[in-house]
């Protein structure tokens, strides 16, 4: 533990985001990432690593276009490869003026989104998909996925090779304050001096804060499983997902399907999982054959979920911010329900432009703290609520 140098800025958490962020300030300041485990050890390793981030923040477009700036040319740095494959919205009549509507408003912003009916999707990907439930979809070109671990260990040692030190296995029990200012953190009994501290530590930024600033989040737990199908999946076959089920699916480089969701709310803040619930075994195998042609006889390969819980934000969207009434100095960076991996690129921008004063480009006040009026943990989310319950 090095507690005898002074940074610039101590970055509390090295999973995705804390390791974009350092990357992001790396070139111009001294900057420490603490990490209680292990760099990209816990949730973002296990994410399915989708990109498809206009879909998921309708409202925010300069900051979904600077992430798909931003994975489009970080392509092949490193070990890093972003897939590119269009991504599906599936929608029911119930929900087609929605789709149609969503299509139109994302076109008219820049990107590349249309709504096609179910006929047009059988035409496009023929044999992949089941559309009998559904009149149509809105497709997003500008999709696709990556690797998250890889992804993370990638900004990590560009982080690295621009001066940046991890110390792993060091838990940060408090933020240090002089005169209303941020000075440092404590680390087993020691103090480590700094002038801005970043908490990218997901939901346990609440309780990390709580002495300072109320931080409305919640720990929610993701689940996913790979089948073993007897079909192959063309280079075309898409990212696909409905409101219906509330599960997402892609095919992998292997030849396996993919699937994801049956989230709920971690009651037990820090309950370690490692399996996924039955009731989400269940809801893959009776759902996943009517959404996909040709995977009668697939099989459970592997499953995974969120170990300890993801961070849930009332309205599913990042807090990005150095709060008022906070200390100077104190930055949030809590990416939410819509994922670190798709958010990275941009709330490590904003967050550096919190701490340098630079103009970022896009707005960063939408994701500020100010934006709730209720900053308790007892809220409910739409990305969360109504899924699959645990069943132990």
């Amino acid at each position: 533990m090095d507690s005898t140098n002074a940074y610039d800025v101590i970055v509390v958490g090295g999973g995705v985001i804390g390791c974009a962020v350092a990357r992001e300030l790396a070139p111009d300041h001294d900057v420490l990432v603490l990490e209680a485990g292990s760099a990209g050890g816990e949730a973002s390793p296990k994410a399915s690593g989708l990109m498809a981030i206009v879909a998921d923040l309708p409202e925010y477009p300069a900051a979904a276009r600077h992430a798909l700036e931003f994975f489009k040319s970080y392509d092949g740095t490193g070990q890093f490869e972003f897939t590119s494959r269009s991504a599906i919205h599936l929608v029911t009549a119930e929900e087609e003026s929605w789709g149609r509507e969503h299509a139109a408003t994302k076109a008219a912003q820049g990107f590349d989104v249309t709504y096609l009916t179910a006929a047009e999707i059988e035409n496009r990907y023929p044999g992949a998909l089941v559309l009998d439930q559904f009149v149509g979809g809105v497709e997003f070109s500008q999709s696709g996925w990556l690797d998250p671990y890889t992804y993370t260990m990638t900004l990590k040692s560009e982080a690295e090779d621009e001066g940046v030190r991890y110390e792993t296995g060091t838990e940060v029990t408090d933020i240090v304050i002089e005169d209303g200012s941020v000075t440092g953190v404590r680390v087993e009994g020691a103090t480590i001096a700094a002038d801005h501290v970043v908490c990218a530590t997901g939901w346990r930024t609440r309780e990390l804060l709580s002495e300072f600033v109320e931080v409305p989040v919640r720990p929610f737990r993701w689940q996913t499983v790979n089948l073993e199908v007897g079909r192959e999946f063309g280079e075309e076959f898409p990212i696909c997902w409905d409101r219906q089920s509330r599960m997402y699916w892609r095919p992998e480089h292997n030849g396996d399907l993919h699937v994801g969701g049956g989230t709920y709310f971690v009651e037990d803040s820090g309950d370690v999982r490692s399996t996924i619930t039955e009731s989400f075994r269940n809801a893959v195998a009776t759902t996943i054959g009517e959404r996909v042609q040709n995977i009668e006889d697939a099989r459970f390969k592997s499953e995974d979920c969120c170990p300890t819980g993801d961070a849930a934000t009332p309205d599913d969207h990042p807090i990005i911010d150095a709060p008022d009434g906070a200390p100077d100095g104190l930055v949030v960076a809590i990416t939410g329900p819509v994922g670190g991996i798709m958010c990275s690129p941009f709330v490590s921008t904003a967050v550096r432009s919190i701490v340098t004063e630079e103009t970022a480009p896009f707005p960063v006040e939408p994701f500020s703290l100010d934006r709730f009026e209720d900053l308790s943990a007892e809220f409910e989310c739409d990305y969360v609520t109504g899924l699959q319950a645990p069943q132990r």
